[in-house]
């Protein structure tokens, strides 16, 4: 049975598009490409009660995108091509210039983009599975290592890079002095991260460096004093995965850059504005930002850890 929008608002978004697209004569080719896009959107935020277009959210937009991935076609096996995905996206585009025309909506809304030949897909985690890691950490050193990786999305040339200096627990900002292109921004710490990095400087950092007759700027360091390496820092992660004797996450290849993958999905799950998360990932252009959002198509919770 072909399923309709029951939502009269809808209805009446549906026919002012209509309009739209004719006045501005989009070529749909055959049958009503375009309103048929935005009716599947539409009846979509009815089953997922939203029915208030105001009340649309980034969030939707991300979700929409899982739910075309892996929509079944209505003709043939399989599911849609990216070549359709990607005119859904563009027509939801369209449909946005309509609303704001019509001033449905205050503001515009970045649509995600959508690439079928991305390569290899990331591997991130659910928020539960982000807790579970934080669980199995074992001192002072992998719990503040996941704070900067997860808390604080640095790359791990970022990680490898910082220094005591960078972390500063007065003003609850991490300083990234050279990040990629040798930009530097400042990274927000929440109060867990704060605790978490405090603990290890304060403890096990100081620890290492008793005795020792010079002086590390480094923040992750081994036990002899020395700045740790990128390799080691994704080795120590290894560990904590293992650590979880979680056969799932352990196969999955887990490294430093899959939590940074992670914290920008989980930041565009919860609403968080485009802009904040390109300036927390360090990003130049806002489509890098959307690769890091939606790459990984798996649903979460709200963030908190």
């Amino acid at each position: 049975m072909k399923k309709t929008i029951n939502t009269t608002a809808f209805q009446d978004l549906i026919k002012d598009f209509e309009s739209y697209v004719k006045v501005r004569n989009y070529k749909q080719g055959k049958g009503r490409m375009y309103q048929n896009a935005v009716s599947e959107f539409l009846i979509w935020l009815e089953e997922s009660r939203v029915t208030k277009i105001k009340d649309v959210t980034s969030r939707e937009f991300v979700n929409y995108l899982d739910y075309l991935t892996v929509r079944p076609k209505k003709l043939g096996s399989g599911t849609l091509s990216g070549k359709t995905i990607k005119f859904h996206l563009y027509v939801l585009g369209v449909f946005m210039g309509n609303l704001l025309e019509n001033k449905q909506i205050e503001r515009d809304y970045y649509i995600p983009s959508y690439s079928d030949d991305s390569g290899k897909s990331r591997n991130t985690l659910t928020v539960d599975e982000i807790k579970i890691v934080y669980e199995n950490c074992e001192n002072d050193l992998e719990r503040a290592l996941l704070s900067v990786a997860y808390g604080c999305g640095l790359r791990r040339s970022e990680i490898e890079a910082l220094n005591v200096m960078d972390v500063q627990f007065s003003s609850g900002m991490l300083i990234v002095r050279s990040g990629k292109g040798s930009k530097r921004r400042e990274v927000p710490m929440c109060n867990l991260v704060l605790e978490h990095l405090k603990k290890y400087v304060i403890d096990q950092r100081h620890q290492k460096l008793l005795g020792k007759n010079h002086i590390e700027d480094a923040f992750f360091i081994y036990d002899n004093g020395k700045r740790m390496t990128g390799e080691y820092l994704n080795k120590t992660l290894k560990k904590i995965i293992e650590q979880t004797s979680r056969y799932e996450l352990i196969q999955r290849g887990i490294t430093l850059h899959c939590l940074r993958h992670s914290i920008a999905h989980h930041l565009m799950e919860n609403n968080a504005g485009i802009d904040f998360i390109r300036g927390f990932l360090g990003h130049l252009e806002i489509n890098t930002t959307y690769i890091y959002a939606i790459r990984n198509k798996r649903l979460t919770p709200r963030v908190t850890f």
